[in-house]
């Protein structure tokens, strides 16, 4: 079981920083999805 998250001002600096680093790595992620996607037609010929 989860226990309940901790109220104290140095837990929220970390969860908001932690949601904002998440954020970041999926905005990088759907940035390089169309590269990807390129690459891998072109290689398997389709392009």
């Amino acid at each position: 079981m989860q226990e309940a998250p901790c109220e104290c001002p140095e837990c929220k600096r970390r969860a908001e920083a932690e949601k904002e680093h998440e954020e970041m790595n999926f905005a990088i992620l759907l940035a390089l999805v169309p590269a990807l996607v390129i690459t891998f037609f072109g290689n398997a010929g389709l392009f």
